[in-house]
C-alpha cells in the first residue's frame, strides 16, 4: 500500500505471471500497454542472460533473490519489478536465503 498526500491509503496494483524463461513472453509483457497501470510485477521463472540479468526497461526497477549475486550457481527463479515512480523509502527488500524467492514489504 502507498500513501496519498493526504494520508489516504491507495492499494498496490500487484501483476504476476510466470515467463517460463521465455524472453519472448518477458519482452511481450513489458511492451504491453496495459502494464502501466500496474505497480509491481511479480515474475516467476524469468528470462536470465548469460551475464545473470533479466530483461526491464528504466520505468522498472529490478529486484533480484538476495543471493542472486552471492551464490553463482543458483539459478534465479523469480524476480520483483517495482515501477520506477514509487518512492523508493515506501518499500524495502527483506534478505532471503533461497534463489527462489524475492520478498518486498511496504511500511
Amino acid at each position: 500500500m502507498s500513501e496519498q498526500p493526504h494520508g489516504d491509503i491507495v492499494p498496490l496494483k500487484i501483476w504476476q505471471q510466470n515467463l517460463n524463461t521465455s524472453l519472448i513472453a518477458q519482452e511481450s509483457l513489458l511492451n504491453n500497454p496495459e502494464i502501466a497501470n500496474w505497480d509491481i510485477l511479480v515474475l516467476q521463472e524469468p528470462h536470465i542472460n548469460q551475464y545473470r540479468n533479466t530483461r526491464a526497461n528504466p520505468k522498472w526497477k529490478v529486484v533480484y533473490p538476495t543471493q542472486h549475486y552471492t551464490h553463482i550457481p543458483q539459478r534465479s527463479r523469480a524476480v520483483i519489478l517495482v515501477k520506477e515512480s514509487l518512492d523508493s523509502s515506501s518499500w524495502q527488500q527483506l534478505p532471503f536465503p533461497s534463489s527462489d524467492m524475492v520478498i518486498i514489504q511496504t511500511p
